[in-house]
């Protein structure tokens, strides 16, 4: 069964587009049709699919619920893959996509069975610890909101010490890496490896004696210290998007992950338009040498075709190999698992080179099929002028991947020969006609 079909359709107005809220076009015709300029929607089981083609690499992140049909959908369809599950059955079954274990550096917790509680437990090293009367937790321990216990990420000695498996970072590294290799995973990614530590994630009560040049220094001697254990293998933190140094850490390990792009995940509001140029020039930094991973979470992301598109457009003015994009609506959970959209299907070909900056601040990226335009103010429109006609990307649809392996969505295209209104926070491809 195909997933995603292309949808013939009439005659759609300037009206649609403003519901829409895409983008406005004036001196044309709004005409909506089918294309072949784009890559036919592939089936689950088909031996291509839209990753070979093009440079829209995406990943999620699987949970012990899916379906055989759901991990053929996946196979067929992503190129990175998360779990914190450990096991023959999902190694055997996930072929395709780079398989990277889940493991958190920056807390733990008592019935996560993939670490050995009782004997973290017995260490009390590993722990970082508020001695204020405010701390309620025994031992002095702190709580995150995330209802895990914050662990010490400085609590690293010698590999070669006789109780090194006694401390936090030691044990990290050696238990993650024996887990990855039996296995046979492609690789670990780190979660939680921030470089600074929030108050509003430990309730307020943050370790003694807490500073964030220590705490970032220990990261940097920790993510070192654990890729030592994954010579032949892709080791990823999660953590670019707290700053405080994160982008050095990209030299110590494969690569990183900006788990905060575009909106904020609390409110749904945009960051603005300085912290977007911040991770589209990290990246374009960094992307040529290393792995970096970008996420996009948002509530009602699904329904915001207009952010989807943003998110999209921003993320293929820097688009590789070596860069993947993750849209997670938050209705769906922190994760959003499994959720799959028509636009990933779209095939530009590859880029004809680096992005440009016009007078105006729009962005802009040509690629052998079409262009790609970015406007990240949140104030102002701008206005370009188009040198010849185009068919402008409508997606429709998508959203979660159904358990027997479908998900519905479509694309159409509207042609344009004139000129196009960007607004804010609004991106547009356009395919060559």
């Amino acid at each position: 069964m195909r997933c995603f079909s292309k949808m013939n359709t009439k005659y759609l107005g300037m009206a649609m587009l403003l519901v829409i809220g895409v983008i406005l076009i004036s001196g044309c015709l709004g005409q909506r049709q089918s294309s072949t300029l784009l890559s036919a929607p592939k089936s689950i089981n088909s031996e291509a699919s839209h990753k070979n083609i093009n440079y829209i690499n995406i990943g999620t992140r699987i949970s012990k619920e899916i379906t055989d049909a759901q991990i053929d959908f996946v196979n067929a369809h992503y190129n990175y893959v998360l779990t914190s599950l450990l096991s023959n059955e999902v190694r055997n079954k996930i072929q395709g996509p780079q398989l990277l274990l889940y493991r958190s550096i920056q807390g733990t917790w008592t019935n996560f069975n993939q670490f050995d509680w009782n004997h973290i437990n017995e260490n009390e090293n590993m722990f970082c610890h508020n001695s204020s009367t405010k701390n309620p937790n025994p031992n002095n321990r702190i709580l995150t909101i995330w209802n895990s216990w914050l662990m010490d990420g400085d609590d690293l000695v010698d590999k070669n010490c006789s109780d090194a498996l006694n401390h936090w970072i030691n044990y990290y590294a050696v238990t993650a890496s024996k887990q990855v290799y039996e296995f046979n995973y492609d690789g670990l990614f780190i979660d939680s490896a921030s470089h600074n530590l929030w108050p509003s994630a430990v309730y307020n009560l943050m370790p003694d004696n807490y500073s964030g040049d220590k705490w970032r220094d220990g990261r940097y001697n920790a993510l070192k210290f654990i890729k030592s254990y994954f010579p032949d293998k892709t080791v990823i933190f999660n953590g670019l998007h707290a700053g405080n140094g994160a982008e050095r850490s990209l030299v110590l390990t494969d690569g990183g992950m900006w788990e905060t792009f575009a909106f904020q995940p609390s409110s749904s509001k945009y960051w603005g338009e300085e912290k977007w140029k911040e991770v589209i020039e990290l990246t374009e930094r960094n992307s040529n040498e290393k792995l970096i991973s970008i996420v996009s979470k948002k509530k009602h992301l699904t329904d915001d075709v207009q952010s989807r598109m943003f998110i999209l457009a921003s993320y293929l003015l820097v688009s590789n190999p070596n860069v993947s994009l993750t849209m997670v609506d938050l209705d769906y959970g922190d994760g959003g698992e499994l959720l799959y959209y028509p636009e990933y299907e779209i095939n530009l070909g590859n880029a004809l080179g680096a992005y440009t900056i016009g007078n105006n601040s729009i962005y802009e990226r040509r690629f052998e099929k079409g262009i790609v335009l970015v406007n990240p103010s949140n104030v102002k429109s701008h206005t370009i002028i188009l040198e010849k006609e185009y068919n402008a990307v409508i997606p429709e649809g998508g959203g979660l991947i159904q358990k027997d392996g479908t998900c519905k969505g479509s694309i159409t295209y509207e042609i344009v020969n004139d000129k196009i209104i960007l607004l804010p926070k609004t991106g547009v491809i356009l395919i060559n006609r």
